[in-house]
């Protein structure tokens, strides 16, 4: 054999191993993707299955569905008996609120006539509770709201009502101002106290419901012969009172200042002309006009909320609604409130206006009567009263009437209030 045949025969045999080998692996990739596919469909399977499961298992433990409603049908038959009970409660006053109880449980329990015959011959009084009045109540699905003009679907907007007018204009005590003088009333103050206490007995603490039995947060017109305070009363024209106060105040113990010449001079000065001018845009001089809202609840609390949180269509209407009442209509309002001792269950009216934190930083000018007329609050540099300006945020100015109550809350700390 020549050197030419082994050479041929050597190439012959690695070319057959190349071959052998290529096609090995070949074969290893197509079982490596076919393993590969087989465990994309196992994932596919298990995952279909657990939506499937998880269907199966969310219809069985579902409430079922009215058909005709498209809600849960027994929410809508509780809510709508909670309802009825609510309003029969309205109906027939505190003395009688068993018997709506009880109508809401029978109801519940089908027996419609047995209820309504529980409430029969029931003495009814026109006294209520809060939130008790339909327009506040959440609607019933497929029922109407109570329509309101304005922006957006979940902004309320109504225009007020004019019923108290003609009253204002015929009332007997017409000019004759609130029934009580709290400038006038008898007071009783606390001995001065340089030094603020380390014990924690300062300020002094008691329950709210013994605070109410001493004088109850609607008696407006029966108040305690004498007022007890109990905060430290400070004259800000007394240096060494002032120092006190200083000390009080950076330990954010609450204290009372009074004698304050910007905040006299501005009681004296914001007359209802006075201030609606700013506001209604009618003030004769360059001031910026300033800018308010007058908002209206059912009764006198207003509860606190946000507007663009408060979803209509699950919870109705919202506490409170804005109206588009000039100052000087709300001042009127406010007036009339004092003159006939304006009833807790009646619509009342609550004006609010801020000043935006940046405004200081602009020159005067450009400052609104709030900030020109109290520049101890509004000032850019320290002041007694705004400390720390670079954490100074804003003013806020509310214009409340008679027996105008707010939810009971917490504000941010270092607030100071002028009256």
């Amino acid at each position: 054999m020549s050197t030419t045949d082994v050479t041929r025969r050597t190439n012959a045999t690695k070319k057959s191993k190349k071959r052998e080998d290529s096609e090995k692996d070949a074969n290893k990739k197509i079982r490596r993707s076919r393993r590969r596919e087989a465990r994309q469909r196992q994932r596919i399977i298990t995952i279909v299955a657990f939506v499937f499961s998880f269907v199966l298992l969310y219809s069985a433990t579902w409430p079922k569905r009215s058909s005709n409603l498209g809600i849960d049908s027994a929410r809508y038959q509780r809510g709508k008996a909670l309802r009825e009970a609510a309003l029969r409660k309205m109906s027939v006053g505190k003395d009688n609120a068993e018997g709506a109880i009880s109508f809401f449980r029978n109801k519940m329990r089908g027996a419609k006539k047995k209820a309504t015959d529980a409430l029969d011959g029931v003495k009814t009084t026109s006294a209520g509770m809060r939130y008790l009045d339909p327009r506040q109540l959440p609607p019933l699905p497929g029922e109407p709201d109570e329509r309101y003009e304005g922006k957006g679907k979940k902004r309320f907007r109504g225009v007020g009502d004019d019923e108290w007018r003609s009253e204002a204009a015929s009332n007997p005590r017409r000019r004759m101002g609130p029934k009580v003088d709290y400038t006038k009333h008898d007071y009783e103050y606390p001995d001065l106290v340089y030094e603020p206490p380390n014990d924690g007995s300062y300020p002094p603490l008691e329950n709210m419901s013994d605070i109410f039995e001493v004088w109850g947060q609607d008696d407006l017109d029966s108040p305690p012969d004498t007022i007890v305070e109990v905060l430290q009363h400070f004259d800000y024209q007394d240096p060494k009172q002032v120092e006190a106060a200083i000390k009080y105040r950076d330990l954010e113990l609450p204290f009372k200042m009074y004698n304050v010449p910007e905040v006299m001079e501005a009681g004296l000065k914001w007359t209802d002309e006075y201030v609606s001018s700013y506001f209604d845009g009618t003030n004769n001089d360059n001031v910026p006009p300033s800018r308010g809202q007058c908002q209206r609840s059912v009764d006198h609390f207003f509860a606190f909320h946000r507007p663009d949180k408060w979803d209509t269509r699950l919870l109705g209407p919202p506490p409170s609604t804005d109206v588009d009442w000039t100052f000087e209509k709300w001042a009127q309002h406010a007036v009339y409130a004092d003159e006939v001792a304006l009833p807790i269950n009646k619509h009342h009216y609550y004006w609010q206006s801020g000043v935006p934190r940046e405004e200081r930083l602009q020159k005067r000018k450009h400052w609104t009567f709030v900030s020109r007329d109290l520049p101890s609050f509004s000032s850019p540099d320290p002041t007694f009263f705004g400390f720390n300006p670079p954490e100074q945020k804003g003013i806020q100015c509310r214009f409340g009437e008679r027996g105008v109550t707010a939810a009971t809350h917490y504000d941010g700390g270092r607030n100071m209030i002028a009256m």
